[in-house]
C-alpha cells in the first residue's frame, strides 16, 4: 500500500522529526509513504484574507495526487482540515471546480474527487488496525501516564474533518491502548494550545498554553502528547521559553505519538527523533526506555464464582 505523504510547511523545517517517526512506524506495516516534492501549503494561512486562494493551494495537491494515481496521508492537523474543506467546497460548488480546473489546466492537472484525504491516525486504525498493532509490538510500556492533545482542526468542524466523534474521540484512545500508557482524563484535551493567537494576542496565547501545562500536570502526567504539528510546537519550543524565563517551573517533556509506538515496535530512539524534541533530555530517554517491557496486555480480573 501507498500514499501521497502531505507533510505541510512547518514540519519538513521545524518538526522534522514527526516525518520520520511516522514513515519508520508506517514501514514497519509494509505502507510507503511517498514524499512529492510538487506538493505546495495547503493554502491555510490565505484562510482568513480571501477563500478562494485559501481553497486553490489544497486542489491542486489533491489534483498532483490524483495524477499520480495516490490517496494522501497528512500529518500535520492543520492540512488535513484544509484539504477536507477543499474537497468538500469542490463537491458542492461545480462553478467554483469549473474556475479552479481551468487555473489547474496551465500545468496539465485536473481534480475530479478521486483522491481520498486520511489522517495517519485514521490509517493506523483502518488501514492496519489494533489487532495488527498489537501482533507486531515487541514492547509495551507499563507506569506511564501521558496526557494527549488532539489540537483544534482535527475533530472540528466534524462535518468537515469526519475524523471521530468530537466529544468523545475514540480512535486516539485505542491506538494508545495498543502501547500500554495510562491516558489520562484531563479537561485540555479537546481544547485550545493558543497557537493560533501567537504574533496576534501572545499573552493570551501563551496563557492558554499555560492553562494546558498546568491542566496536565494536576493530572499527572509525566509527559505530553500532541496530536497536532501546532500543539507540539507551542508545547515543545513556547513552553521551553516560557520555562526558561522562570526556572522556577517545571517543563512537561513533550512525545508524538509515532515515536511512543515506534518504541513499542522496536525502532530506536534515534531513528525515531525523540532526542530532536526541545523539551526532552537524555535522562527522560532513559526514563521512557526503562519502562518498557514485553508486550503483554494486563488482564482483567475475573470474580471467582460464588459457591452455592
Amino acid at each position: 500500500m501507498k500514499y501521497a505523504f502531505f507533510q505541510g510547511c512547518n514540519i519538513p523545517i521545524r518538526i522534522q522529526q514527526y516525518a520520520t517517526s511516522t514513515t519508520a512506524v508506517f514501514k514497519k506495516f509494509d505502507i510507503e509513504l511517498v514524499v512529492v516534492p510538487d506538493f505546495n501549503c495547503c493554502g491555510y494561512p490565505a484562510r482568513n484574507v480571501d477563500e478562494k486562494a485559501y481553497i486553490l493551494p489544497s486542489v491542486r495537491n489533491m489534483a498532483i495526487a490524483e495524477k499520480m494515481g495516490l490517496d494522501i496521508l497528512v500529518i500535520c492537523n492543520c492540512c488535513f482540515a484544509s484539504l477536507r474543506k477543499a474537497k468538500n467546497v469542490m463537491e458542492k460548488d461545480s462553478q467554483l471546480r469549473d474556475e479552479l480546473n481551468g487555473l489547474l489546466a496551465k500545468e496539465n492537472l485536473q481534480y475530479s474527487g478521486k483522491v481520498h484525504i486520511k489522517h495517519f491516525l485514521t490509517a493506523l486504525y483502518e488501514d492496519v488496525g489494533t489487532d495488527k498493532i498489537k501482533s507486531h509490538l515487541v514492547n509495551r510500556f507499563s507506569d506511564l501516564n501521558i496526557s494527549v492533545i488532539h489540537g483544534c482542526h482535527i475533530l472540528r468542524p466534524r462535518e468537515i474533518t469526519t475524523f471521530d466523534d468530537s466529544f468523545v474521540p475514540k480512535i486516539t484512545e485505542e491506538l494508545l491502548s495498543t502501547t500500554g500508557v495510562s491516558s489520562l482524563d484531563w479537561r485540555g484535551r479537546l481544547e485550545c494550545c493558543g497557537a493560533a493567537l501567537a504574533g496576534i494576542n501572545d499573552e493570551l496565547s501563551r496563557t492558554l498554553l499555560k492553562e494546558k501545562i498546568i491542566g496536565a500536570q494536576a493530572a499527572g502526567a509525566d509527559y505530553i502528547v500532541p496530536f497536532c504539528s501546532y500543539c507540539h510546537l507551542q508545547l515543545d519550543t513556547t513552553q521551553k521559553n516560557m520555562i526558561g524565563e522562570k526556572s522556577s517551573e517545571k517543563l512537561l517533556p513533550v512525545l508524538l505519538f509515532p515515536q511512543l509506538l515506534g518504541l513499542c515496535l522496536g525502532i530506536d530512539e534515534k531513528s525515531l527523533g525523540i532526542e530532536q524534541n526541545s523539551t526532552i533530555v537524555a535522562d527522560d530517554i532513559q526514563h521512557i526506555k526503562s519502562l518498557l517491557g514485553p508486550p503483554v496486555e494486563k488482564k482483567k480480573k475475573r470474580k471467582s464464582a460464588v459457591a452455592a
